[in-house]
Formats: C-alpha cells, sequence, structure tokens
C-alpha cells in the first residue's frame, strides 16, 4: 500500500512517537513573533514544557503524522507559558516586555461566549498543494467540529489569512464573525492585520434547533 492510498485516521494525540512529533513541532510555533520570541529554539524552550496535549488533534496517513490541529477552550490553548518562563530566557526587561506583548495577542484568540477557537491548523509539507493535503486539512476541520460540539459548544472561531486556509474553513461552513461595533471582540477584531476572523456555528448535543 502506497502513501497515497494508505488510510488517513484523525484522532487526539496520544502518547508516543508520533504525539512527540507533534508537540515538538508545534513548540518552535508562533515564527511570526520571532523578533519578540526568539527563533525556534527560544520559542521552543519557552513553550514546550508546558503544552497541554489535551488541546491537540492528530491526522496520520499509513501511521505517519501527516498534519494536527489546536484548539483552544476554557480559557486555556495548546501554550501555557508563565511571566517566570519570559524572565528565565529573557531576563526581567525584555521578558516583562514580550510576557506582556504576547499576553495581548493571545487575548485576541479568546473564544467568544460559549465558543472554541481553532488556535493552530498545519498540514505537513509533504503533504500540501494536492488533494491528499486537502483531504487532511478538511479531516482535521471534521474532527474539530465534531470535537467541539461534544464540548458543547455552540462556535468554532479561528483567524485566517492564507487562501488555501480561507478556502478549507469555508468548505467546512465558516463564515466572517460579525462583531457588535462597540464592544471587546470589535476592538480585538480590529488589531488583527490583515486576518479574517470566522466562525463555524455548532449545535451541541441535546441543544434544540
Amino acid at each position: 500500500m502506497t502513501a497515497s492510498d494508505a488510510p488517513l485516521v484523525v484522532g487526539p494525540l496520544i502518547p508516543g512517537p508520533v504525539g512527540e512529533q507533534v508537540l515538538e513541532l508545534a513548540a518552535t510555533g508562533r515564527a511570526g513573533l520571532a523578533a519578540l520570541l526568539g527563533d525556534d529554539a527560544a520559542r521552543h524552550a519557552l513553550f514546550r514544557p508546558g503544552m497541554r496535549a489535551d488541546r491537540f488533534l492528530v491526522a496520520t496517513v499509513g501511521g505517519e503524522l501527516a498534519g494536527y490541529l489546536s484548539l483552544k477552550y476554557a480559557g486555556k490553548g495548546p501554550f501555557a507559558p508563565r511571566l517566570a518562563d519570559f524572565i528565565r530566557g529573557q531576563g526581567w526587561r525584555r521578558g516583562l516586555h514580550a510576557w506582556a506583548v504576547f499576553s495581548w495577542i493571545e487575548a485576541r484568540t479568546r473564544p467568544r461566549p460559549g465558543g472554541a477557537y481553532i488556535y493552530g491548523l498545519d498540514v505537513l509539507k509533504a503533504w500540501r498543494g494536492h488533494k491528499r493535503g486537502r483531504d487532511v486539512g478538511g479531516a482535521l476541520m471534521a474532527a474539530a467540529v465534531a470535537e467541539a460540539t461534544r464540548l458543547g459548544y455552540r462556535s468554532l472561531d479561528m483567524e485566517i489569512r492564507r487562501p488555501a486556509i480561507r478556502a478549507l474553513v469555508r468548505r467546512a461552513g465558516a463564515v466572517p464573525v460579525v462583531a457588535p461595533r462597540l464592544s471587546l471582540a470589535r476592538l480585538l477584531m480590529a488589531t488583527a492585520g490583515d486576518y479574517e476572523r470566522m466562525t463555524i456555528a455548532l449545535t451541541p448535543p441535546g441543544a434544540g434547533p
């Protein structure tokens, strides 16, 4: 059986080689904040010790990692760095500044009341750019919708910039978020630059129409 016809499986992160691979890859995330948080090694040292494995969904093809997705809900996402972690890595002045800026940026990823948030989605490079890669991304999105629904949430939000990801989440039913003019959500969305906040409406088990 070749990789192209091997079974695609999506599920929660479980301990083992694939789970460890996911955590190691995710620990170097937030590359766009390298000027604030440092290079891959610095971000790994900051994020890896406190990462929450239960916030990840993992896609494998034939037992090999193909992609992963992380969620934020109940006030907790995949990363949990403390002020002390920033200070230990960067010293008091730079560490305090980095912690304050990072905390503000993290506030932007706060789910709306009654909702969950897709913190990150990554299809590994080997799977990008062809149909099976779209299958991996689509399966991760479907699993995220199912998980957020199972947990009782009524919406699943995300911030999108890349056209390919926008097309993917639209296929999953996402539409742009419309926030009230005078609201914290509107203020946070205004700081998102060229990212677009989108949402998928959910119906929790037992909820009426």
